[in-house]
């Protein structure tokens, strides 16, 4: 950088190197909260989910997510009479939607 005069109590050169710093320690903070913090925190640590759960992960009702395994978007096995979802699918999901949004921006 040029050594232009700043008008600060310092070196410009001490101020750059904090100013760099600074930025490093933020942009470090950002990348672990990203990796640490899943987007599927709201997922129980069961391996099994029931349909009313995966329905409040997804914000939809019942018919919509009847209608997304007819199209074959989820995959689920039933248990006697009741319909389970595995945890790790619905993970899967998730994690693929927040890449693919991610890209489109």
């Amino acid at each position: 950088m040029n050594e232009t005069p700043i008008l600060f109590p310092m070196a410009p050169a001490e101020f750059w190197k904090q100013i760099r710093s600074t930025i490093e320690e933020v942009v470090n903070e950002k990348l672990n909260q990203q990796t640490a913090l899943p987007s599927v925190s709201l997922l129980s640590e069961r391996p099994l989910l029931k349909t009313s759960e995966v329905c409040a992960i997804f914000q939809v009702s019942k018919p919509t997510l009847y209608d997304w395994l007819k199209q074959k978007k989820l995959k689920s096995f039933k248990i006697k009479s009741r319909r389970y979802f595995s945890r790790v699918d619905i993970e899967a999901i998730i994690l693929q939607n927040d890449q693919t949004s991610a890209t489109k921006i």
